[in-house]
Order: C-alpha cells, then sequence, then structure tokens
C-alpha cells in the first residue's frame, strides 16, 4: 500500500492538535520556551582600532531560545581578553534579545579576544579585533549634500596619524573608503595612497543608491579606521532655506527660549528636503546653542536642540545655514528679546552723588540712586522703590515713581546736621544689602550761631581771643579760619589779624597791645558777617626799672628841709602802672631803706629823709631789686 506524504502529514497535525485540546488548548507552554538556548554573533567582529581607544562599532550579540525566538532581559557576561577592558561587563538583552558592548583596546599592538556568554548557554561568541598604533584622521569631510552618481563637490581628504593625533609622515599607504551606512554603492578610485607627508586625496568618489544619508569609513591595514560625517544623498538639490518657527520671542535673560528655532530646506519645486545638514549658531547677545549641527527631518525640518539667551537683557540672534551652500533666504535669522529676571537684592545698588554736600534746609542735596537689579546684573523696570535715613535733621525725597527701563529710580537727602548719613533702600518691599553713605559737612558760619570770646588785656602780653564758628544750624565750622579777620581799634589799633584753627570749630586770634586804655575788638567772618564789638580794658604791664624814673630835692639844715624822693613806676612800654605792689627800696648814703608810700591819686612812690649834714647826698632807688633808671640820685643839703 502506498501511503501519500500530504495525508501522513495531515494526519500527524491532526494526532497533535487532538492532544494540545486534550491538555488545555492554546495555553500550553512547550518545554524550555522563552529561555535562553542559544548565543548567537550579530556584528562587530573582526574591526580594527587604535591602542588605548575604543572601537567604532559596539559588539552585538543575540540570545535565543530553542525554537530561535528572541529571549529578553537574559543576562550576556562580556570579557575582554588580552587586555583593555569592555563597557558594560554585563547587561540584559533587549526585547529583540540583543545585547551590546563597547570594547576598549589595550595599550599594545596586536590582536584583541573578547568572549561574551550567557549562564545556561554553552554556546560562547568570541570576537577578534586587530589594536594599532596608528590611526586615520579625516582633515576635510566630504560634502554634506551629494547626488547620487556624481561626483562629490567637496572630496574626503585624510591624514596618517599617531594615537595623540600628531601627522605621521609616510608615502604609499593603501587606503581604502567604503559605505559605513545607508547602502548603495561607491564609484570611483576607492582606494588612495599617502603622499610622503601621510596625506592622503581622494578625487572622483561618488555615492549612488536611494535618498538618505549616508557616512563613509576608511581603513588601511595597521591604522584604525574612521567614519566620516553624515552625507545627505540623493535629496536633490537644495534651493531655499527658511524660517518655521521659534522667531520673535521673549525669554528671562540667560534662559532658554521656549520654541526651539526651526527651519525648513526646499528644492527648486518647493519640495522639502530630508537629510540636509543645518547648523544653527548665536550670531549677537552672547547666548549658546547645544544641538546646533542637524540635519533635516523627512518633512525637511531642522529644529535646533535649545537656544538659550545671554546673561545681559537685550536683543539676541541665531542664525541658521546650510553650511557651504548658497541657498535662496541664507542665511535665516532668528531674534529674541532677553528680559531681565526676578529681582536680586544682592545684584542691586544704592549710590549718592555727589557723596559730600553742606548742612541746609534742603538747598543742598545729595541725589540717591537706587538700581533694581536681577542676577545677572539686568536693570528691571517697575518696581517700587522706597528710601529711608535715620537721624535728626535729615529730610529724604521719595523717588517720584517705580524704576525706569534700566531699572533706576531716584531720591534726594538734604540734612540740617554736620556728619554722616546713611540711606538705605527697598525695592518692592525687599531690603537691599548695599547702603549709600553722604557727608554732610557745615554750611557757611553764621554770626547769629557763632561766638568770641576778648579777655581784658595787659600791655606787652599777648591777648588771647577765643571764637566759636558755627552754622545757621548750630554745627560746628572747622577749616574756616582764612575766612577769620580780627580788627582792634581804641587804646590800640590792629587790622587784619589772622586766626588760627584749633580743630573742631574752636580757633584763636592773638594781638599784643602796647597802650593802656579801651580797646574794640571786631571779628569779620568772610568779610561780612561781624561778631563784636567787645572791649578789652588794657592795664600796663608789669614795672620795668628801666622806664621807672624818679624826682629828688634836697634838704635845708636851718630850715630843717627834708630830702624827698617821687618814684614814678613804669612798664616796659613806657606806661604808668597806675596800680600799688610794687616793692620800692630808697636808701640815702647807703643807710636803711626809707619808708615808701604810694600815693595811688598821683601814681607815685614817696619817700623822705632829715635833711643831714651840709653837702652832697647819695639816693639809691630799686624797683623789684632793680636799680631804677638814673639810680643812684645826688642830692645837696645847705645850711639854709
Amino acid at each position: 500500500m502506498i501511503i501519500r506524504p500530504d495525508l501522513l502529514r495531515a494526519g500527524v497535525l491532526l494526532s497533535i492538535g487532538i492532544a494540545l485540546a486534550a491538555c488545555g488548548g492554546e495555553n500550553l507552554v512547550l518545554p524550555n520556551e522563552g529561555e535562553p538556548a542559544g548565543l548567537a554573533y550579530v556584528s562587530g567582529n573582526n574591526q580594527s582600532g587604535t591602542i588605548g581607544e575604543p572601537l567604532i562599532d559596539s559588539l552585538v550579540v543575540r540570545v535565543s531560545d530553542r525554537f530561535n525566538n528572541p529571549v529578553a532581559n537574559a543576562l550576556v557576561i562580556w570579557q575582554a581578553d588580552g587586555g583593555g577592558s569592555v563597557a558594560p561587563d554585563s547587561n540584559r538583552t533587549d526585547a529583540s534579545g540583543q545585547a551590546a558592548t563597547l570594547r576598549i583596546l589595550g595599550d599594545i599592538p596586536g590582536t584583541y579576544v573578547t568572549f561574551a556568554t550567557v549562564d545556561g548557554v554553552d554556546d560562547r561568541v568570541t570576537f577578534t579585533t586587530t589594536a594599532v598604533a596608528a590611526k586615520l584622521l579625516i582633515t576635510t569631510q566630504p560634502s554634506a549634500i551629494a547626488t547620487t552618481g556624481t561626483p562629490l563637490a567637496q572630496q574626503p581628504v585624510l591624514q596618517l596619524a599617531d594615537p595623540a593625533g600628531n601627522p605621521i609622515a609616510r608615502a604609499d599607504v593603501a587606503v581604502a573608503v567604503q559605505i559605513e551606512s545607508g547602502g548603495g554603492s561607491l564609484e570611483g578610485t576607492t582606494t588612495a595612497a599617502s603622499t610622503a607627508d601621510g596625506q592622503v586625496v581622494f578625487t572622483d568618489l561618488a555615492i549612488r543608491g536611494s535618498p538618505g544619508p549616508r557616512q563613509l569609513s576608511f581603513s588601511a591595514d595597521g591604522f584604525a579606521p574612521v567614519t566620516s560625517d553624515l552625507v545627505a544623498l540623493g535629496v536633490g538639490v537644495p534651493a531655499s532655506i527658511a524660517l518655521v518657527a521659534g522667531d520673535q520671542q521673549t525669554a528671562p535673560a540667560g534662559t532658554a527660549v521656549p520654541i526651539a528655532p526651526a527651519v525648513v530646506v526646499k528644492d527648486a519645486d518647493g519640495n522639502p528636503l530630508p537629510g540636509v545638514p543645518v547648523t544653527f549658531s548665536v550670531t549677537s547677545g552672547g547666548g549658546s546653542v547645544t544641538g546646533g549641527s542637524v540635519t533635516t527631518g523627512s518633512d525637511g525640518v531642522a529644529a535646533v536642540g535649545q537656544w538659550t539667551l545671554g546673561k545681559t537683557a537685550g536683543t539676541n540672534k541665531v542664525k541658521a545655514e546650510v553650511t557651504g551652500s548658497a541657498l535662496s533666504g541664507s542665511p535665516v535669522g532668528f531674534t529674541a528679546t532677553g528680559v531681565p529676571g526676578p529681582f536680586s537684592a544682592e545684584k542691586s545698588t544704592v549710590e549718592a552723588a555727589p557723596g559730600s554736600i553742606r548742612a541746609s534746609n534742603g538747598s543742598a542735596t545729595s541725589t540717591i540712586t537706587v538700581t533694581a537689579r536681577d542676577g545677572f546684573g539686568n536693570g528691571i523696570q517697575g518696581l517700587e522703590v522706597a528710601l529711608a535715613a535715620p537721624g535728626d535733621g535729615v529730610s529724604l525725597t521719595q523717588p517720584s515713581g517705580s524704576t525706569n527701563g534700566s531699572g533706576v529710580a531716584t531720591g534726594k537727602v538734604s540734612s540740617t546736621r554736620a556728619g554722616s548719613v546713611v540711606v538705605s533702600a527697598t525695592v518692592a518691599g525687599t531690603a537691599i544689602p548695599q547702603t549709600a553713605s553722604v557727608t554732610v559737612d557745615p554750611a557757611s558760619p553764621a554770626a547769629s550761631k557763632s561766638s568770641a570770646t576778648v579777655p581784658d588785656g595787659a600791655a606787652g602780653s599777648a591777648t588771647r581771643i577765643a571764637i566759636s564758628l558755627k552754622d545757621a544750624f548750630g554745627n560746628p565750622v572747622p577749616g574756616a579760619a582764612s575766612s577769620i579777620s580780627v580788627q582792634v581799634t581804641g587804646a590800640n589799633t590792629e587790622n587784619g589779624i589772622d586766626a588760627h584753627d584749633e580743630g573742631g570749630g574752636e580757633y584763636t586770634a592773638s594781638y599784643t597791645p602796647i597802650r593802656t586804655g579801651t580797646d574794640k575788638v571786631q571779628v569779620r567772618l568772610g568779610g561780612t558777617s561781624v561778631l563784636g564789638p567787645f572791649t578789652s580794658q588794657v592795664s600796663a604791664g608789669p614795672a620795668n626799672p628801666a622806664n621807672t624814673t624818679a624826682d629828688v630835692s634836697g634838704g635845708s639844715i636851718f630850715f630843717q628841709v627834708p630830702i624827698t624822693v617821687a618814684v614814678h613806676v613804669r612798664d616796659a612800654q613806657n606806661n604808668p602802672l597806675r596800680r600799688g605792689g610794687d616793692r620800692v627800696v630808697v636808701r640815702v648814703d647807703g643807710g636803711d631803706a626809707l619808708t615808701v608810700t604810694y600815693d595811688e591819686g598821683r601814681d607815685v612812690y614817696s619817700a623822705s629823709a632829715p635833711p643831714g649834714s651840709q653837702g652832697n647826698h647819695q639816693i639809691d632807688i630799686t624797683l623789684n631789686g632793680t636799680p631804677i633808671s638814673g639810680s643812684p640820685y645826688t642830692v645837696t643839703t645847705n645850711i639854709f
């Protein structure tokens, strides 16, 4: 009997179906389903790299169950053999059953091995890598935009280099190029030899394939390979670039604008072009962009990652352009306005100008300038400002309104009290730590508040005049000696007597009278205001023997006329003393001192002695122990 294979197959399937139904139907789990059973290589084997650096491509494996279904969350252990390391050294598979690691080569050229294992799986995947002590550097990238089958407008140029990037001068090193990603094929000369200086120049490379981005990789024996930037292929020829979003925005200075600037690139027929590289860069305002080099998406639109405005409030600008292409509308400009951020008391200031004023009732003021700023020092408009300045006699004029466009509000301060005035400010109820100090100097001396003391004088001795200068508010006025002039009239005359500054608004002036009598003293301030006149009674100075004289007369024996002496005491300026109290001694012929009396009415010291014998007699007269002028005197006694 001949059994048809198809019927046999159907019967077996039918039997299996009945058995499955008997065991519970579709929820039956076959043994080992979903458990790791196999480990296989996906990509990353047989790469070349530079010693001490990571490989360009990751090492990738796939974990499957016994039915070749991907197993997720399986733990893969990576092991670097021969030096270097892997990162990570273990990880779990994704939903497709794949796991990857990055191989970092050791410091010695040669072959490196990497193992991938999974617990419970007998298979072990081995990756082999060649480490070299040199690498390739791209010094000129291929054109960012290319047309399929057309030689690149900008051909790539490479340089042989050591691991540190220093050029290696070596000729005839063959460098090959191939498509790393994006598919398609390369046309032209795909292998170029280095020149004597180690430069490698390609001349006629062209990419052929479907539209989309491509990357080229370059390799050479003994050199780590390198991959180019993206090349947009087959998108037609970009003809225009235009703004899509993100213009004319406002944000606090130093922060990112809410809408990322974006542009669209189109061909001559207005069709959006994907894969075109666009560069965004700051042109003014001092801000920054992140993600500034991007390619257009399927809709031809490219947007910057983030635009952060500069810290100074004002206009910020960014431009977008396709590098190396003169497109209509290029570059596209974006403008944003940075406005001040939240108020910062620490960055705000209180200043006074001028820093010194004179005491007044408001005629002399210092302008207090308050500048409200944000954390970056930008002035903030529209904030209320209040000033405060403690102290007697201080007057404040508050700002007339809120801060202006520069964040400034001004008030004024004056004071009738000399000294230092400290002005503080609050902005929108918050105190500014900084304060402003204003020095209040006394006003000009005022005669109504100033005074002088003039004592009685003595001829030949200085008369010291004490002067106290104060302004109209009672503040002592220092430093005004040059404005003081003293004039003396009366018994003595002195004009233009200078004053000396004793500090604290106190001054002295002096003159030396030489005549007794009454002096009148006037103190002039600045040539106009006058203190006085004050009177000074000038008395005689100390008795002076050289200016003191005597009237001496002889006696008569028969008529018993005595010898008489009248002493006239004077001071050094020849002024009669007109007072007693000095010691006048009179002796006749060296005898005992005569009795001397003072006659106040005549201002005379008098003495007398008997006539003595006939003939001449010597009269010695001393004043306070010193002979007076003319002493000794000679007198004659007659008989009659």
